[in-house]
């Protein structure tokens, strides 16, 4: 099992690390090409044998470090044409990706093309054109791996207008997506409007974010068209060595995605079940994400989110006979991650986070506690700084009311009558 683990690195991830892990241009005036992209590896077990995640039940969520057990690998290539004043003109990006869990054995197969698309830049007020498919203005918590907004990702096509200056006031962004949804023809379309850089303060800004949705009639889950929305907002303050975003999204009907790596709308059935209503769901994001990091001594980032998520259906007994008309989930995380700097290329690490959550559809209700210390050895100064190697220990207990759902896989089911856990491991993640 574990020979397994290490060869499931595959041809991108082999490719990246021969990228030497910077960013490499290679000039022919007025044509640039680069490449950049993202690594996440490593080795690691849980109770003896092969690691698994910590995680709330029916969340993909949670606190990262020492806590994620699979690889990843993204690699992009730029293409970009300069004028005689170095200014892009045009722009081309492919990147490709790959998940591979532990365990698993999907190596072999070839990368998914994660992004695909041009730019045609400086069209007016400095705004850029662009269409294809592409990573569009994602939003996240880094702790969390918590893409709060990410309305693009996985989609068939897009096209919009971006950093449409307005004098003193921000810029305006424009997007229309497209999503396919398997081969029964069914399809959704997103229109995305966001104004964003509005100054309020010299060190905050506000950002505002409107959305309207359709999800065309699916036939063979018999289901009707449905339509929604979304607004929200967040609030950046920027200030030495603190960052602080807040933020706040209400969504409705086919505006909620199925989970937060992707803008899909969730799937009314699964497993032949309804699990929403489209008519009548609705979801609210808080989020509060907090960074200090002075590059010298400390660093620090915490996070506070809270989900609430309406299904729009009721619960029904073993008969179908409803019993209510509301089925609700609950969400709230709150944690930290703390750096303390021995020198730049060294640090101690620890993570400490709590998740509980509360459905009443599954009728489960708990918390999981989770504690990692790493003694990381990175680049250079930084919270952000990468390469980083992570040897880990991660430590997470759980309520008895998730036992056999939490701490358990494909390939390792040895915690499926317990509420703890001990993980351990290596972990290199790069960025360039």
């Amino acid at each position: 099992m574990k020979k397994k683990t290490f060869t499931t690195l595959g041809l991108p991830l082999l490719l990246m690390v021969g990228s030497l892990c910077y960013s490499q241009k290679f000039n022919f005036n007025p044509h640039e090409l680069s490449i950049n992209g993202y690594i996440r590896t490593g080795i690691g077990g849980t109770d003896g044998n092969q690691m698994v995640n910590f995680t709330t039940p029916e969340n993909i969520h949670k606190f990262r470090m020492g806590n994620e057990a699979n690889h990843y690998g993204e690699l992009q290539f730029n293409y970009r044409y300069k004028n005689k004043d170095s200014v892009n003109m045009y722009e081309v990006t492919y990147m490709m990706a790959k998940f591979i869990p532990y365990g698993g054995d999907d190596y072999k197969q070839f990368p998914q093309t994660a992004q695909l698309y041009g730019k045609i830049n400086n069209v007016v007020r400095n705004a850029n054109i662009w269409i294809g498919k592409r990573y569009y203005d994602r939003r996240n918590s880094e702790l969390l791996d918590y893409f709060w907004l990410n309305s693009a990702q996985n989609s068939q096509v897009g096209i919009g207008i971006e950093n449409y200056k307005i004098k003193n006031s921000g810029n305006l962004n424009a997007a229309f997506i497209r999503f396919k949804y398997g081969n029964n023809d069914s399809h959704s379309y997103v229109t995305d409007l966001r104004y964003l850089d509005i100054p309020v303060s010299e060190h905050s800004k506000i950002n505002l974010l409107g959305q309207y949705s359709i999800k065309t009639e699916n036939e063979i889950e018999d289901t009707p068209k449905s339509f929604g929305y979304a607004v929200g907002g967040w609030w950046t303050y920027s200030k030495k060595n603190i960052t602080h975003t807040s933020t706040i999204i209400f969504r409705k009907g086919s505006s909620i995605t199925d989970n937060f790596y992707t803008g899909k709308t969730v799937s009314d059935f699964t497993g032949g079940k309804r699990m929403y209503n489209l008519d009548h769901a609705n979801s609210l994001d808080i989020i509060n994400n907090f960074v200090y990091d002075d590059k010298r001594r400390h660093a620090v980032q915490a996070s506070l989110t809270y989900q609430y998520k309406d299904f729009g259906i009721g619960n029904t007994n073993e008969n179908g006979v409803v019993l209510d008309n509301k089925v609700a989930k609950n969400w709230v995380s709150i944690g930290f991650r703390y750096l303390y700097y021995i020198n730049k290329h060294f640090n101690l690490a620890v993570e400490a986070g709590n998740d509980y959550m509360k459905d009443n559809r599954s009728a489960i209700e708990g918390s999981l506690q989770k504690v990692t210390f790493s003694p990381q050895i990175s680049w250079d100064y930084g919270y952000y700084s990468r390469p980083v190697v992570r040897p880990f220990i991660t430590y997470a207990h759980w309520s008895d009311s998730f036992m056999g759902i939490t701490g358990v896989s494909d390939f390792n089911t040895r915690l499926l009558n317990k509420n703890h856990g001990i993980s351990y491991g290596l972990q290199l993640e790069i960025w360039w």
